[in-house]
């Protein structure tokens, strides 16, 4: 919990926090965890791994030890903790990576240009949206793929846990990214056959993945642009972290394009998977209210309220059946189409 107590303390460690980030960044960048995966080492070992100076690496180490992510042992070795195990670049690597860089940070460092105008921080900067970035820029567009996997990763287990998608023949994964979420649908129901859909460069580059999973054979790859048109004859839409990227006219538009490709399908469903903001925020949604600062800084985005959401379904065609927990951040909205 916050020290309450010493409120100078504790808004100066808001104001340094950045410093925090860094440190992690640069730690995956360097692939210390990895290097320690295998078990403990000395900072000299393990700067002529990495290719680091053993003076600056070993300051950088009893960082990350003060961060919880190493320990030391009575020889000096440090040793991976279990928070500091998910700084490997199989596991919530490529998250740090994509957060501690840019185009993130010059982004957030607009974040007063959208507060004083209304306008996106990223296409202030970058002259472009994100996606269009990304698109130009193929090696920061697959760190992001990358980053969305390893958060999706963790996700994706709690998702189909929390809902059955067994009842269901033919789900299509709307803006889909590399098909983690959508390998993880088709696990869970083995009878039910995939269309993983996103604009074809990212399509593209998910067959690998979704070969790995097992489920590329019952898994068709389709390019395209959500906002013109979906794979028809579906019966579940799946919107993970879609509609928190756009505008509600945008929103409006995506949502129209689902429910088209619903229209022959008696029973369809819905589903969106994103985090949903209280009515009342408290100190324990930092993270909610975070990711909707996120969202205002990349895409001029937001993250919504059950009734926003509600809202949003109603001028689309679709009616808000319930929002389901996953003991996550993020929650399951099922809406029904009408």
């Amino acid at each position: 919990m916050p020290d309450l107590e010493n409120p100078r303390a504790r808004l100066l460690e808001l104001i340094v926090a950045f410093r925090q980030t860094q440190c992690v960044r640069v730690a995956v960048e360097f692939g210390i965890a990895d290097q320690l995966a295998s078990g403990p080492a000395a900072s000299a070992d393990l700067a002529a791994a990495c290719g680091a100076k053993e003076p600056f690496l070993r300051r950088l180490l009893r960082a990350l030890t003060g961060l919880g992510l190493l320990d030391q042992d009575d020889d000096g070795r440090y040793r991976l903790t279990t928070v500091g195990e998910q700084m490997r670049s199989d596991r919530m690597g490529p998250a740090a990576l994509f957060f501690g860089c840019d185009p993130v940070w010059s982004a957030w460092g607009a974040l007063d240009h959208a507060v004083r105008t209304g306008e996106r921080p990223f296409d202030y900067v970058y002259g472009m949206r994100v996606w269009e970035y990304y698109a130009g820029n193929p090696d920061d567009g697959a760190r992001f793929d990358a980053a969305m996997a390893s958060i999706t990763g963790g996700l994706a287990e709690a998702v189909v846990s929390s809902y059955d998608f067994s009842r269901y023949g033919r789900v299509v994964d709307v803006g889909g990214g590399d098909g983690t979420l959508l390998a993880a649908i088709l696990r869970s129901a083995p009878s039910a056959r995939g269309v993983l859909f996103d604009v074809p460069a990212v399509v593209e580059r998910a067959q690998p993945a979704l070969e790995s999973a097992g489920v590329l054979d019952r898994t068709e790859l389709v390019g395209g642009d959500f906002r013109a048109a979906v794979p028809p004859g579906v019966d579940c839409c799946v919107l993970k972290w879609i509609l928190h990227d756009w505008e509600d006219d945008v929103c409006a538009t995506i949502l129209r394009r689902c429910r088209e490709a619903m229209t022959s399908v008696d029973g369809a469903k819905l589903v969106v998977v994103e985090r949903v903001l209280p009515e009342r925020v408290g100190p324990e949604h930092l993270d909610l209210v975070l990711s909707d600062i996120n969202m205002m800084a990349m895409t001029c985005g937001r993250e919504r309220t059950e009734a926003e959401f509600a809202e949003l379904f109603a001028g689309a065609g679709f009616r808000l059946d319930r929002v389901v927990p996953t003991g996550t951040n993020v929650s399951l909205v099922e809406a029904t189409p009408v």
